[in-house]
Formats: C-alpha cells, structure tokens, sequence
C-alpha cells in the first residue's frame, strides 16, 4: 500500500469526532522510515521503540489529553499481558496495513479478528476467493461465521450456512473440496463443526461414516426399538438437528435424487434393511408378534427397502384374505394411502404398488360385505348406490397393476382378485339377475328405458335451447360415477346422474340406434338395425335421421370437435339445436386384440377426455345443457352376467346339459361378439370334461345347476 493511500485512511478516521488515538503496529516496520512523512493535519505523531512504554502512558493519559495522536511502533502488537498499553489499545482505534487487516478493514469484519484471519493467510492470497466471501453476505463476524464463509467459498456453496456445505459435501463427489479445505487448513475446522452441528466425532472421520451416521439417525427417530443392535453406534446425539436436517434434504427436489442413491450405497454398505428383515423373519420363527416392529417401519421413510417391507405384508394378507389386518389401527387400505401421501419421500416411487394394494384390499373387503338379494330392484338400488364401486376397484386394481414396471410379486394377488371377482362376486350376482330379469320385473324397476331416450331427455329441448349429446360407446357406469365425482368440483357445472335400462342385445349397433329419435327400432338376424325404416350404423346416416326431426340438429365426431380450435367449433355447433358427438374410446381398445388389454387405460383416458371436451365447449360456444349417454356394455360383461366362469385373461367357459343347449349359446355370443378382433368358441363334451378334475375350491354355479360329477381345474383363481 502507498503512503498516500495510508495518509487517506488515517486523515479520513481521525476526521471522526471519537478518534483521539490510532495505534498502528506495523509489524514488520515497512513504513518506519516513511511515517514521519505523513500529512495528518493536527494530528501528532508518536513512536513507541520498546522502551519508552511508561512514559507513552503518561503523555496520552496524563501530560496531553487533549491532542490526537497517531501511535506508531515498527513491530507486531504483543500480548495484552506484555503490553503496558493494553488498556489504551482496546479504547482507542487500531490501524493495520498487512494484506489481512486491510482485506478484513474493507470487508468489515473487526480487527480483533485479526489473528484468526491471520491463520488462513493462504485464503487471502486469492482475489476470486476473496470476492466469493464478501458475495455470501455473513451479516454478523465472529470466529465461527468466519469459518463458515471461508469453508462455504471454497466448497463451492453460496450461503454462509454450514448444513448447506454438509448437504454439498454428502451428495456430490467431495474429493476436490476436502483438497481445498486441506490446502488452506479448515479440514479440522469442518469437523469441528460437524461435531458442534450434529454431535459426530470420530477418531477418523469421513463423509461415507458421517453421511451413514446422519441417515441412521433419521431413521432411528421413527424405528425406534426396531433399529438392529449392530447399528445402534451410528446414532448421533443431536437427533433433532439430524432429523430436520435430513428431513429438509429429502423434501427439496434438487437433492432427492442424489439423496437417494446416497441412501442407496448406504443400505448397500450397511446391510441395513435386510437386518431389519431378518429380524422380523426371526420373530416369525419364534412365533413374536411384530405389530411394534411393523409399526415403527410403518412410521419411517428412510429407506426405500422399508417400503418394499410393508408391500411384502400388505401382499402376504391380501393373499390370505386377512382383511383385518392393521397396522397402528389402519386397515391395508389407509395404510397404502399413507404411504402414497407426499409426507413419505418415497411415495411416488411406490405408488402405483400401493394403489393395487389399496384397490385389491377395498374390492375384496366390499366383496366380502356384501349381501346378494334375488330382488332385481334391489340389485338395481343397490348397484347405483354401492356395489358399483366393486367395478371401479377392480378397473382401478388392474389400472394400477398394469403401471408397475416389475409386477411380478402381485401375480397371487392378481390370481386373487381375478378369481373373488369373476367366482365370488360375479357367479354369485349374476345368476340371481339372470333368475329375476324379464320384461315384467324390467318394467318393476321404473327406471326408463335406453330406447326412450330422446322423448324422455331431449324432446322438450326440440327447436329451443341448444343441447349436446357425448355418447360414448362402451362407458361404463361405474365410469361415469367417476367423471360425475369430476364435474361436480367444477363450480359451474351442476351435474345430475340418472340410469336407464339397456336394450338388449347390448351391442353397438343396438345402442347407437336406440339414443336417436325413432318411433320404430327394428334389428334383423345381423344385428343391423333401422331407424324409422332407415339405416343409422354411419355417421352420415345418424345425422340424417337428427336433421329429420330439426333441420339444425347434428351428428359429430368426437375427433373433429376435439382437434378443432374456437373458430372451428363455432362453425360446427353455432345456431345448432340438438348436437350428438360421439366418442369410441373404450370400446375401440377394447375390441381390438393387440389392445383388449387397455381397456382399463382406455376409460381412465374417456373420462379425462370427455370432461376436457364439457370445459372446452363450454369456454367457446353457448352450451347450457350436456347429456352424457353409453350405448352399450361390453361383451365380457355380458359373459359374465351370462353365467360364464373366467378361467384366465380373455378365456371364459360356461357348463350347459346338451348340444342343444351349446348352439343356443353359440348363437348368443354371435350377438354380443364386436366386428372386430377374434372370438373363439370351443365345445368339450362331457367324456372330455370328465377328465378335468377338481384340485382346490368347491364346483361353481354352474355345475351345480347341471349336476354333473364333472369339474373344473382350480389353481387359486383358475
């Protein structure tokens, strides 16, 4: 620093109405032959030369006392126990031209902080490290902030806060940073802190130790009792520190997943969940109830295997039909809810398991509860009601299942399902509405018929408002159930849902006809129907037979409207009356063969697409009135209300007593086969059938009915 430089600073401090004395330790004298040289206005100049210590004292304390003065010594301050003037030094105001004291003068950090700068001289060296420091903005100096910033900068953290610099130091590739902390003499200092943060000290400590320390501990929080012996050395004291600690990791989406594979070499390294398995394996063996040790893993979401635990359970009941089993008072159901909520940090890696789990459980246990009555009303009241939701657990088990990537632990559950839904539910529900559906208990259940549906709904809207009719083909009831729970958290909607009775055969041609305005249906041997003497399967011919009751009514596709954009769609809907749009999501999956499979995807997909269809048209044309209206059920459903038996994916089989009997059926499924994909029929005569025994389960229906000594092969669900 030039002499001018120092005049400046001196003139500009003394300018100050409370410096009277500037005592200026030049320690390695640079300036003794300069200082003389000094323009400080009024200001005296005074040289301490190691002797003259009392007689120094005496000149500022007693013989001048009113003068200021600038107090030079060409050497290093000594100790306050070797230094006479110790007192006058720490009331008055100390000056340093050394490259720490100006640096820490021009940062602001106080000058008896000097020394502890001094020890990281190297630091100092370098001006982009220095600029680095000053960025963080460390509002308050003392010896522990100092040592923050420093450690901070040179591990390449923005913040003076040292739970950032573990965060850095435990999920990145840390090797760079302990050289620089090594380099300029804080690796020691950073341990310190570690033990003064988070109490971990150890003889030789490292980030692998510390990071498992960390993630122990959090887990002990929750794990409690059920932490494996081995590992209880890993728990660090400030347990409320760690877990808030880690808990703020796990939380931010910029950390989980390098957290995660973090955690991921720790279970590897440690062993860590697989003895948590063993030891609950051990109190299986023992026959020990582990409901505490299950309800501690319940609680903690530290590591990824816990999850896979709490599967393996939910799984282990589900394939033993122990619907009351509970973990902390929740049924399997509430618990994979809970660990589906965002509180539990793997909950989206798990998801999809746990939404089978959840589906499975809920469509057993109503399954279970349910009580088949021979009352066709009742069977109707009750599906609207409740037993639906039978439906839309299953859709949603198998939606779920479908999502899992590896699915093959749930195969005995899917076996499961598959076999209490078609065998328990549907063989017990069906025949009862086969024994109870004529015309007559039909008309009993005053619901309105699908072929009155235009003069039932939409005749009083002829030539007046305009109305808009979604059809789509296949929807399932238990569907709509779900996109109504939809359209009633839409505050300007003000939904209604109403049932109608389908004509029969439910089949695609069949339903399409009977939603349009007709006086007279007719359906030949083909299943190609009539409308009023005129064909309806097209497009065309559907808008044809509108236009004949308005001129301004319209039949759409569900594509051309939704593909359209404002302009569009008001050139198709504007001055029209009556507008039918017609969507075929469900049924076209479902009836192609390289797609049956998606069927369930397929009305997750309807639902999402016909409520964006409602909120589009209501946004761009005058729509106060929608209709939403399936055609028709699927074929599988009619086997099974059918009385067949589904014995594997897409493989249905039904007992009959003869040939006769056989043809009658063939000819049935005939009716209700789609246009396209492949049906097969297969018949086996009784000689045949005989040599198919019975392995496990009691003989269905069915066999019952024809009293036959013959069953059928049973594995589970089969």
């Amino acid at each position: 620093m030039d002499l001018q430089n120092i005049q400046d600073q001196l003139n500009t401090e003394f300018a100050k109405s409370e410096t009277r004395i500037i005592f200026w330790f030049d320690d390695k004298g640079e300036y003794e032959d300069e200082v003389s040289e000094l323009q400080l206005g009024d200001v005296k100049l005074h040289i301490l030369d190691g002797t003259n210590w009392l007689y120094s004292k005496y000149l500022l304390n007693e013989e001048d006392r009113e003068s200021k003065y600038l107090v030079y010594a060409a050497f290093a301050k000594p100790s306050d126990a070797e230094n006479p003037l110790a007192d006058m030094y720490y009331y008055s105001t100390p000056y340093y031209t050394d490259r720490v004291s100006q640096m820490s003068q021009e940062i602001g950090i106080d000058n008896r902080f000097k020394e502890h700068l001094s020890q990281y001289a190297n630091f100092w060296k370098n001006k982009h490290r220095i600029e680095k420091f000053k960025e963080l903005g460390i509002d308050h100096y003392n010896a522990q902030t100092i040592d923050i910033g420093l450690i901070a900068v040179l591990t390449d953290v923005k913040t003076p806060n040292f739970e950032e610099v573990v965060k850095q130091m435990m999920l990145v590739d840390n090797e760079k940073y302990f050289k620089a902390l090594d380099d300029n003499g804080l690796t020691d200092k950073f341990w310190e802190l570690c033990e003064k943060f988070f109490g971990y000290k150890s003889e030789k400590p490292n980030m692998d130790d510390l990071s498992a320390c960390m993630i122990l501990t959090y887990a002990s929080s929750t794990l409690k009792a059920t932490v494996p012996e081995a590992m209880r050395s890993y728990i660090l004291k400030k347990r409320n520190d760690v877990v808030v600690f880690i808990r703020n990791i796990m939380d931010n989406v910029n950390y989980q997943d390098a957290y995660d594979e973090l955690v991921e070499r720790i279970n590897k390294s440690l062993r860590f969940v697989t003895r948590i398995q063993d030891g609950l394996k051990k109190d299986v063996e023992k026959k020990k109830d582990s409901s505490l040790q299950m309800s501690d893993i319940f609680a903690c979401d530290a590591f990824a295997g816990l999850d896979d635990i709490i599967i393996d359970w939910a799984l282990e009941q589900l394939n033993d039909e122990i619907l009351d089993a509970q973990i902390d008072g929740l049924n399997i159901a509430q618990v994979a809810d809970q660990r589906m909520s965002k509180a539990y940090h793997y909950s989206e890696r798990y998801k999809n398991e746990y939404t089978t789990i959840k589906y499975a459980y809920l469509m057993m246990k109503s399954i279970s509860l349910m009580e088949f009555s021979s009352d066709i009303k009742t069977l109707v009241a009750n599906y609207q009601k409740e037993s639906y939701l039978i439906d839309s657990y299953y859709r949603w088990f198998y939606y779920a299942y479908d999502q899992i990537e590896d699915n093959s632990k749930f195969s005995d559950v899917r076996q499961r399902v598959e076999n209490i839904y078609a065998n328990t539910y549907l063989q017990k529900i069906t025949p009862k509405w086969n024994e109870s559906f004529t015309n007559d208990v039909m008309n009993a259940t005053d619901l309105p018929k699908q072929e009155d549906f235009y003069k039932h709904y939409l005749r009083g809207y002829d030539g007046k408002q305009r109305v808009i009719v979604i059809t789509s083909d296949a929807f399932r009831y238990e569907c709509a159930k779900e996109l109504f729970g939809r359209l009633e958290l839409d505050e300007k909607c003000t939904p209604k849902m109403e049932c109608m009775l389908s004509c029969l055969p439910s089949v695609t041609s069949v339903g399409m006809a009977s939603l349009l305005p007709h006086k007279e249906m007719q359906v030949d041997g083909n299943l190609n129907v009539t409308v009023d003497g005129q064909a309806c399967a097209s497009m065309e011919q559907r808008d044809k037979i509108l236009k004949s009751y308005n001129e301004n009514n319209v039949a759409l596709s569900f594509d051309e409207v939704v593909n359209a954009n404002q302009a569009r769609i008001r050139e198709l809907i504007q001055g029209k009356n009556i507008v039918y749009i017609y969507h075929n999501q469900v049924d076209a999956r479902g009836d192609k063969p390289a797609s049956e499979n998606e069927v369930f995807n397929a009305c997750a997909e309807a639902i999402e697409e016909i409520h964006k269809l409602v909120k589009k048209l209501t946004g761009y044309v005058s729509a106060p009135k929608f209709f939403i209206t399936a055609d028709h059920t699927k074929l599988k459903k009619f086997l099974h209300k059918d009385g067949y038996l589904r014995i594997a994916p897409e493989v249905y089989m039904r007992i009959v007593k003869n040939r006769k009997a056989s043809e009658k059926h063939f000819r049935r499924i005939e009716e209700y086969a789609p246009k396209t994909g492949t049906v097969r029929l297969l018949r086996l005569t009784e000689k045949q059938y005989n040599n198919i025994y019975l392995v496990t389960g009691e003989p269905d229906y069915q066999e019952k009915i024809v009293g036959t000594n013959s069953h059928i092969m049973q594995k589970y669900d089969l």
